[in-house]
């Protein structure tokens, strides 16, 4: 078959859409149209773009370029600054040393022929005071004549001895015009700056012509390292979807990986011969070296979906018989499932539970303990007209559940909260975040929200919002194909902080930048967070002194000429004051900061420039 009519099997079989089924049942029909969806999804690249790069030779087709930048951070910022969207957010924090954080993003910038989609990947060695990229972005070392439509999902592991794990997925079409998917994995032996991507992928699969339903791929992996003492310490696992056009199913497969091996081992399928359809896996290990899955499923009968959980206590050899914990609903999935498709700036085809699991490893009072969360509108039917953030936790390892209840405090039922990521700490403090509409009742503008228990999740603090500003979502997918912020995003910990790292839009022009959130746990996390831009255009210094009185001094380094203005915020982050030194020439300026009548407590100063703002936290003394 030549390039040609490849290009015009593709566009065909990716304009596919989910039709409205009159089933309440997971069919085969509904399923197999899934698996359209899925790959439809998968497609970074719109049909006519692709028709028009098949038809040109191979060695005429573009091939990525890879950039490396150097950003600085403050607690709340933007570890990027470029122009591209990024989304479908991962981090990691090194367990050999905390103060190595990685974050890795999909790149995708729809406007753009050339190089639109790469997998970027920040890295942090000093806590976030400074970042940068890496040169390694997941496809520009692809073979030549390699053409990538898409792909998705980095996701990010440590094991004990500080190796850092990267795996993702590319949609790619190859000299001889094969397409498929495939989940690669790479390793860093130096915090993030450099990776080797290994020569065998995780898994793979060949999508061929659609019409006839005998394509296998793979979608969606986490991964999950064993840093207990146990006889698998340092296993890998990786977690995913396998789904087979060819008889219409869905499977959750486990690969592993021994400590030490250079390969992935045999999958073991853990999705029970009634599940018809499983999706969302979710995949971590306890301290006696138990690998936990969590994913979502259905059996032929069932109308909406089910969230389960198995274990292996072999090292990923053998897998338990998976235990429902709690049915879930949501609008627009499955079918039949009723209710508009209303989530503003969510894809109704995306709309996912994305169920995320975590276990205590604390070895403290709630050590074992399984906390698992999930986006849902209700269990069997709808009980909302807003999405809500769900809870449930395991205190016997995943034998039974607790009732699950809604997680967010908000108490209307029309506001959104979604796609919610799970952490714990060394100490057994328990971290949830995800996106927030509660401060609009047109459920448009979003900001990501956290809370936290400090009792194994039998009661947790009062909300709060750890991103200053929030996005207009009926712009968020302006520029990278109505793709938005994907689905996922994460918060790490360690022993005093809580890092929530996310996927921005709230320069409602359809940009998307990845921010991150240092939120001390030794004190008010409530408090004034430190909220700042991330650009290598300009610096700022702590103030001195600090604590200070009647005044106090600042120094910045700019790059370039620009506005500047100072401003102060109390603790409820009303503006106190604002002092504006017009226009400043590049080069390194000293600003003093009036302190005087102020009443002793601790306040936000903003650094205000045409370059963006940097914000640090002021004490004011007597």
């Amino acid at each position: 078959m030549n390039h040609m009519k490849w290009a015009m099997l593709v566009v065909v079989c990716y304009v596919c859409t989910i039709s409205k089924l009159a089933s309440q049942s997971f069919t085969k029909q509904w399923i197999y149209e899934q698996g359209q969806s899925v790959l439809q999804e998968k497609l970074k690249m719109a049909p006519e773009t692709l028709e028009a790069l098949l038809s040109q030779a191979p060695e005429n087709w573009p091939q990525p370029q890879s950039s490396q930048a150097l950003s600085f951070r403050e607690d709340e910022n933007n570890l990027s600054g470029t122009e591209a969207p990024e989304s479908e957010v991962h981090a990691a924090i090194n367990p050999r040393d905390t103060n190595n954080i990685i974050v890795a993003a999909m790149q995708l910038d729809a406007g753009q022929v050339l190089s639109s989609l790469s997998f970027p990947i920040y890295y942090t060695k000093d806590f976030g005071h400074t970042w940068q990229t890496s040169a390694f972005d997941g496809v520009s070392d692809l073979p030549p004549f390699t053409l990538v439509i898409g792909g998705g999902d980095p996701v990010l592991a440590f094991d004990s001895d500080g190796t850092a794990y990267l795996s993702w997925l590319t949609f790619t079409i190859n000299l001889n015009f094969t397409i498929g998917i495939q989940l690669h994995w790479a390793t860093s032996t130096d915090g993030g700056a450099t990776w080797q991507r290994q020569a065998s992928t995780i898994d793979e699969g060949t999508v061929v012509d659609l019409e006839a339903p005998d394509s296998r791929f793979v979608d969606k992996q986490w991964m999950a390292t064993d840093l207990s003492d146990s006889p698998y310490k340092d296993n890998l696992y990786a977690a995913y979807v396998e789904i087979n056009l060819a008889d219409t199913t869905y499977n959750i497969l486990v690969k592993t990986k021994a400590a030490g091996a250079d390969n992935f081992g045999t999958a073991v399928d853990v999705t029970p011969q009634e599940i018809v359809f499983s999706q969302f896996a979710s995949i971590d290990v306890d301290r006696q070296g138990k690998a936990h899955v969590l994913f979502a499923g259905a059996e032929a009968q069932d109308q909406v979906l089910s969230l389960y959980h198995c274990y292996s206590t072999d090292g990923g050899q053998s897998f338990s018989t998976p235990i429902k914990i709690s049915s879930l609903h949501l609008p627009c999935f499955p079918p039949g499932a009723g209710g508009p498709c209303d989530l503003v700036g969510v894809d109704s085809a995306r709309v996912y539970p994305c169920p995320h699991l975590r276990v205590d490893k604390s070895g403290g009072d709630f050590d074992g303990n399984l906390y698992a969360v999930w986006t849902a509108d209700g269990f069997q039917s709808e009980l909302t007209p807003g999405v809500d953030v769900y809870f449930s936790r395991s205190e016997n390892g995943g034998q039974s559940w607790s009732a699950p209840f809604v997680l967010n405090d908000d108490g209307l039922p029309a506001s959104e909260q979604f796609f919610p990521s799970l952490a714990v700490n060394d100490k057994g403090l328990l971290a949830v975040s995800w996106y927030d509409r509660r401060e609009d009742p047109n459920n448009l503008m979003t900001k990501y929200y956290m809370t936290y228990s400090t009792d194994g999740g039998a009661s947790f603090e009062q909300d709060f919002p750890v991103a200053s500003e929030g996005a207009d979502f009926s712009m968020i997918g302006a520029a990278n194909g109505n793709f938005g912020v994907g689905e996922y995003t994460q918060v790490v910990t360690t022993q005093s902080y809580a890092i929530p790292v996310w996927a921005d839009g709230r320069s409602n022009d359809g940009n998307i930048e990845i921010y991150a959130a240092f939120l001390p746990l030794g004190g008010e996390v409530t408090g004034l967070p430190e909220i700042s831009s991330i650009t290598d255009k300009f610096a700022v210094g702590l103030p001195s002194p600090n604590p200070g009185k009647g005044v106090s001094q600042i120094a910045i380094e700019l790059k370039e000429a620009t506005e500047v203005a100072l401003q102060l915020f109390g603790p409820q982050g009303r503006l106190l004051r604002q002092q504006v030194f017009g226009e400043l020439p590049a080069g390194n300026h000293q600003l003093d900061i009036n302190l005087e009548g102020l009443p002793q407590g601790a306040y936000l100063l903003r650094v205000q420039t045409g370059l963006g703002i940097q914000s640090r936290r002021l004490v004011v003394t007597r």
